[in-house]
């Protein structure tokens, strides 16, 4: 069971429960210990953590707005966001960044996401070898420069020191340099070093410290050593989507004096994420994650298609397969329906809703150029029966997607007809696609 997984079963002990009273909550505070050590949190910071808890629960005045059960939840989120710390502002400009982590942490990867996180904000980013020490490092990172296009940097038979010099001709070129380091099994004094020479030379406005999730505790003193060697000015966590260690490793972080700059959530370059507490804290009690959700919406919405259906109140099958396509692209639907606050979902169900994705895609591609305009031929039972045969489905997968089509038809002409709504949903919209 992951940190979050865990969090929400005790959490439900509360929202579940026919009485509400102390021993509830203590029972409550005694499974969040449990989940917590169990998700490698330093014990004594436990004990801490859930004294506040059980007291504010128990003593502290609610807000008015809220309900007891909707109290303690806002108490536990509050009180997981305060060891955990702030959200981290990356600044969006020209800079230098070096990168520092020991082997195994994920460090050559989280360089490629990193420069993917930089171009799109619209800034050239160039990855430079100075990991001098492990030719197959140098290979590794050329590998993921170009599969995230951008620039690459090396050069053979020379010091880490001299590259780093030599490095800083690329300024004109590019906007943001990210310089790799040596790794080691184990932080030492040659390592230290070395890192003292290139940061001295390479001046880098960034020195973000990459640390596996796994490790637990331990991130927090390899923090504590790399921040007195060069002065560490944030720290990516790795591998938060699948180490039960993950809450142990922050929280280390945090205790360290060191920020937590970055999380990664996958192995895809664009699986890194800016460690914002209050979000991640969210996702780990169960609160919806609209912000998300709409800023995926506004990335990949298919804006000819949604302008149609807002504009002329029209929808048919082409748009219809048009924005379902431009949801496949928002990820995977266990992702989707978790920025939703569906967490903790049987996997057969997930695995239901994908295979509806695709089911309702042949379907429409089956129909003929007529049904997919006029969508009322549809409900025709011998065109269901035709379009079931010529996609390969069975004739209640294609009622079931005109039955779907026809509630999202009704939502939208509802929407249409209400101005206060419309009004909101257009302000969710991309600049140009304005109602």
């Amino acid at each position: 069971m992951d940190l979050g997984q865990g969090i929400r079963k005790a959490l439900s002990r509360i929202t579940g429960a026919p009485i509400l009273d102390e021993n509830a909550i203590r029972e409550l505070v005694k499974e969040l210990q449990r989940v917590l050590i169990g998700s490698d949190v330093n014990v004594k910071l436990v004990y801490e953590l859930t004294k506040r808890i059980e007291e504010k629960a128990l003593k502290e005045k609610k807000a008015q707005n809220l309900n007891l059960r909707e109290h303690i939840v806002r108490t536990v989120y509050d009180e997981l966001v305060a060891i955990l710390g702030e959200k981290y502002e990356p600044q969006i400009k020209k800079q230098k960044i070096l990168m520092l982590g020991l082997f195994g942490s994920g460090k050559s990867t989280s360089i490629a996401k990193l420069a993917k996180f930089y171009q799109s904000k619209g800034l050239k980013v160039c990855a430079i070898a100075g990991d001098v020490h492990r030719p197959a490092a140098v290979e590794q990172l050329e590998q993921l420069s170009q599969t995230v296009h951008c620039g690459f940097f090396s050069e053979k038979g020379k010091s880490a020191e001299e590259i780093a010099q030599d490095s800083l001709r690329l300024q004109s070129q590019y906007d943001v340099l990210i310089f790799d380091t040596a790794g080691r099994s184990a932080f030492d004094a040659e390592l230290a070093e070395e890192l003292r020479k290139i940061n001295s030379v390479f001046q880098p406005e960034e020195k973000y410290l990459v640390v596996s999730a796994d490790l637990g505790q331990v991130a927090g003193k390899q923090a504590s050593q790399f921040n007195e060697a060069v002065g560490i000015t944030g720290v990516i966590v790795t591998k938060m989507d699948g180490s039960g260690k993950g809450g142990g490793a922050l929280s280390a972080v945090k205790a360290s004096n060191s920020k937590v700059a970055f999380i990664t959530l996958g192995e895809k370059p664009d699986a890194l994420e800016v460690f914002d507490a209050k979000k991640f804290v969210a996702r780990l009690v169960g609160f919806p994650d609209l912000d998300s959700l709409l800023s995926k919406v506004q990335e990949i919405s298919d804006e000819e298609a949604m302008q149609k259906i807002l504009q002329e109140g029209k929808m048919d099958y082409e748009t219809f397969l048009a924005q379902m396509r431009s949801m496949k692209k928002m990820g995977p639907m266990k992702q989707i329906l978790q920025m939703l606050g569906m967490y903790d979902l049987p996997e057969e169900f997930v695995g239901q809703s994908e295979a509806n994705f695709k089911r309702f895609e042949a379907a429409v591609l089956s129909m003929t150029a007529a049904e997919r305009k006029q969508p009322e031929l549809m409900k025709n039972k011998m065109r269901q029966e035709r379009v079931a045969r010529g996609a390969g489905l069975k004739h209640e997968h294609v009622r079931e997607l005109v039955t779907m089509f026809e509630k999202v038809q009704k939502m939208m002409k509802g929407m249409k007809g209400n101005r206060g709504l419309m009004k909101r949903f257009s302000n969710m919209l991309p600049p140009g696609m304005k109602i």
